[in-house]
């Protein structure tokens, strides 16, 4: 029997598979007991060992299998009356638990079923209904209240009767089940359960299955009619079938109650995607409002911030593509439109004019409000203006169309236009938002004009105040000076050349703190104050002094630092002082080259301060830099870096001085500088050979200063001794003069310079536009030319000029 016990049944688990399979293992169990005693051994064995706690433990700590015999009477006792039923009582034939009752041991013995009487019952109170109860169970199941009709279940738990845990102390019982009902005419049977486990009602309503299958293994035991047996296999058939199809029932009914949660769990599920999406569109809306605003309200560079503006509006109006067109003032005064494209490559409204104030676009223009359609081509204001009639032939198709006219303080600055080829696109919606965008646009607009008024005012009152270097025997000077590359403004930085009574040349550096019109007025005075000293003669020393009580008086609060020297060519000697300033950089004849920073006192401005000064020679093929900050300090460079780099440019391979200038700005600054730069770089030929020979030519911008050009370049070249390189200059001239015609189509001048190895071509035209070594696609010609001077020249560049730019180019002579 022990072999099929390797199955056990989770108690708190137990269902409709288990109940099948308890019942199945229990008749293999009882099968082939020898009695109706030893049968009921096996049934107790079997629950006791089969049952599991749902950890792995044993689920009841006892089972009782009672079967019915005859009322024993004890002496003394009144005769029992009733039907034949009655005569017979319950007996324990089988047990399995922690302890068994024996007579003469102390307190009542849970299993005893005593004489039904009233002192009966009140001597096992639980008992005694247990069996009650099952009576009344297995006789409604029959259909007719006795004992032996049918089979029943009962079952008690600790919150339905007290003292449960007394009947087995220390064994943690928490629920009593009792099953049993008819085994043949006249004898039943009834099975105890004391569970550890509280029973699920569901679980009770099993045992009834359960039940029945007891019964059969309890009439394999005996000799019981075919009759009977086969009226309990009747039953147990019933009672599976009964059970089956309740759950059924009932699981049909889960199914539909499963497919209709699942309905409604996917409509819910496409409810929450569908607001998951909307919220992730707000959040995008409400992330690109706040990036847009902080941009707008950051930007001052207005390139910048109108392309940022329409990429915005673009694309929280959900548009195609977009354009802004806003108005600038020229320098002078004169208005003209300009306009970005968002969404598509610019190129495809290169060929298209600028629009003109048609009725369609004149309440943009004029300001007289917002004009959103769904299909402007239906529209009655469209399509009525000569030459096109409509959209211009190659524009990108357009039905849906919003315009949103940019305004400050009645006077519109611009408009944002926006198009998409499918009908009914833009919304209420989309016309709010970019109504807001528009609104920031504009304070953005009037803002960063503002500031381009007052830079440029900044600037050009700097450019003024900047001398002309004067030309001096014996010396090559350079200058150079670059305001800050975007959004910081003019400052205050200087440079100057004074040549002085007795033949030596005062050379100035400086930089005033602050930016704006402010800072460049300060430094004008300075420079004023600095020639005026110099010409008194003053050493170096001297007119730090006086700068810095200069300083004081005329801006107090504010700080300049200034390198002052005197260069004394009879002499080839320098004399310098530093005010705080970064300090001169010197390259003698051979290469070597330090720096000028053994004695630098404090800035300009603290009132009145002793400098000191430190005499070096400058003997002939020495170079001399002196610059600003601007030069060498960057955000994401330390200013010792910048500095060690500036060492390394100018103990390099060196040439011709204004080549040297602007090769030098590109490896240092390249378009990137946050501050102004200003230098001042010196050159003293060594020789005759290495002085300056220039020859310059103005032409106008016609086809024809090509060949003129040309042949200056030629002829000079052959005066100069240098034929070998006159082919070279000569296509380097006619691609350099060719661009300023084609594309800056302004004035123009030729210059042609000769330091001693070097010989530089400098192009200086009116355009800002600059040359770019450009890759032309397959099958076009255009922009080879620069790729040629690119490989002809040992150097070139570009460098911008007030009114223009210049474009250079440098060949070796050897």
């Amino acid at each position: 029997m022990r072999a099929v016990q390797d199955v056990r049944f989770d108690l708190s688990a137990f269902g409709l598979s288990e109940t099948a399979r308890c019942g199945a293992l229990l008749r293999k169990a009882v099968s082939g007991a020898p009695s109706p005693d030893a049968a009921a051994q096996r049934v107790a064995d079997f629950f006791y060992d089969s049952l599991a706690d749902g950890r792995d433990g044993r689920a009841c700590p006892a089972v009782g299998v009672f079967l019915a015999g005859p009322w024993d009477t004890a002496p003394g006792a009144p005769a029992v009356a009733g039907p034949p039923a009655a005569a017979r009582r319950p007996a324990l034939a089988g047990f399995r638990g922690p302890h068994r009752h024996r007579p003469g041991a102390a307190g009542p013995d849970p299993l005893r079923v005593p004489v039904p009487s009233p002192e009966a019952a009140r001597e096992a109170p639980l008992v005694h209904r247990l069996f009650e109860r099952l009576e009344v169970a297995a006789g409604d199941a029959a259909g007719a209240a006795s004992p032996g009709g049918g089979v029943g279940v009962v079952h008690v738990s600790s919150s339905q009767e007290d003292g449960l845990e007394d009947l087995l102390p220390g064994q943690g019982v928490r629920s009593v089940l009792a099953f049993g009902g008819a085994l043949a005419p006249g004898e039943w049977f009834a099975v105890v359960l004391f569970s550890r486990v509280p029973l699920a009602a569901e679980v009770v309503t099993l045992f009834r299955t359960v039940t029945g299958s007891t019964r059969l293994a309890l009439l394999s035991a005996g000799r019981a009619a075919p009759a009977v047996e086969a009226d309990a296999v009747r039953a147990l058939l019933e009672d599976m079938e009964s059970l089956v199809g309740q759950r059924a029932a009932r699981l049909q009914s889960a199914v539909a109650e499963l497919r209709s949660a699942t309905t409604e769990l996917r409509r819910s599920q496409r409810e929450l995607e569908q607001r998951e999406r909307e919220l992730r569109e707000e959040a995008a809306i409400v992330e690109l409002l706040q990036e847009a605003g902080s941009a707008l309200a950051a930007e001052l560079d207005l390139d910048a911030l109108v392309q940022h503006a329409v990429d915005a509006a673009t694309r929280l109006s959900g548009a195609a593509f977009g354009a802004f067109f806003y108005n600038v003032l020229g320098e002078t005064g004169e208005s003209y439109l300009l306009y970005v494209i968002s969404g598509v490559d610019r190129s495809a409204f290169d060929k298209f004019p600028m629009p003109r104030n048609t009725r369609v676009f004149e309440q943009t223009f004029r300001g007289l409000g917002v004009v959103r359609s769904d299909d402007i081509t239906e529209d009655p204001r469209y399509g009525h203006n000569a030459p096109h009639h409509g959209m211009p032939e190659g524009h990108l198709p357009v039905r849906s169309y919003l315009a949103v006219p940019v305004m400050s303080r009645g006077t519109v600055l611009g408009g944002f236009f926006f198009g998409h080829p499918e009908r009914g696109v833009f919304t209420e919606r989309h016309e709010r938002l970019v109504t807001g965008v528009a609104a920031q646009t504009a304070v953005a607009l009037q803002n960063a004009q503002t500031y381009r008024q007052e830079r440029e005012a900044a600037m050009e009152l700097q450019r003024h105040l900047l001398p002309v270097l004067p030309r001096v025997d014996g010396i090559a000077s350079a200058s150079r000076y670059l305001p800050a590359a975007r959004d910081r403004g003019a400052g205050g930085d200087w440079v100057d050349l004074i040549p002085l009574p007795d033949g030596q040349v005062a050379l100035v550096v400086g930089d005033v703190m602050g930016k704006g019109v402010r800072a460049a007025a300060v430094m004008g005075q300075i420079r004023t104050a600095c020639r005026a000293y110099a010409q008194l003669g003053l050493a170096p020393a001297d007119v730090l002094e006086q700068l810095s009580v200069l300083v004081d008086g005329i801006a107090p609060g504010s700080i300049a630092t200034c390198a002052y020297a005197v260069l004394d060519t009879r002499r080839d000697r320098l004399r310098a002082a530093v005010a705080g300033h970064l300090p001169p950089a010197l390259r003698s004849p051979g290469g070597e080259v330090r720096f000028l920073d053994e004695k630098v006192g404090p800035p300009l401005g603290v009132g009145r301060c002793r400098y000191a000064e430190q005499e070096v020679p400058l003997p002939p093929g020495s170079r001399l830099l002196l610059y600003t900050d601007g030069l060498v300090e960057r955000r994401d460079r330390p200013i010792d870096d910048g500095l060690r780099r500036l060492r390394e440019l100018l103990a390099g391979p060196v040439g011709e001085i204004e080549a040297d200038c602007d090769s030098w700005l590109e490896a240092l600054a390249g378009g990137q500088h946050d501050d102004d730069i200003a230098l001042l770089y010196l050159h003293r030929p060594e020789d005759a050979s290495q002085q300056v020979v220039t020859v310059a030519r103005d032409y106008p911008p016609v086809s024809g200063a090509v060949p003129d050009a040309r042949d200056m370049v030629a002829r000079t070249m052959r005066e100069w001794g240098l034929r070998h390189l006159a082919n070279d200059m000569m296509l380097i001239a006619d691609e350099m003069v060719a661009n300023a015609v084609r594309h800056a189509r302004t004035p123009l001048r030729v210059e042609l310079r000769r330091t001693g190895e070097r010989v530089v071509l400098e192009v200086t035209d009116s355009s800002p536009e600059e040359p770019r070594l450009i890759v032309s696609p397959p099958g076009e010609f255009g922009h080879r030319g620069i790729f040629l001077v690119d490989a002809i020249a040992t150097r070139w560049g570009t460098r911008r000029i007030e009114g223009g730019k210049v474009v250079w180019a440098e060949v070796k002579t050897s």
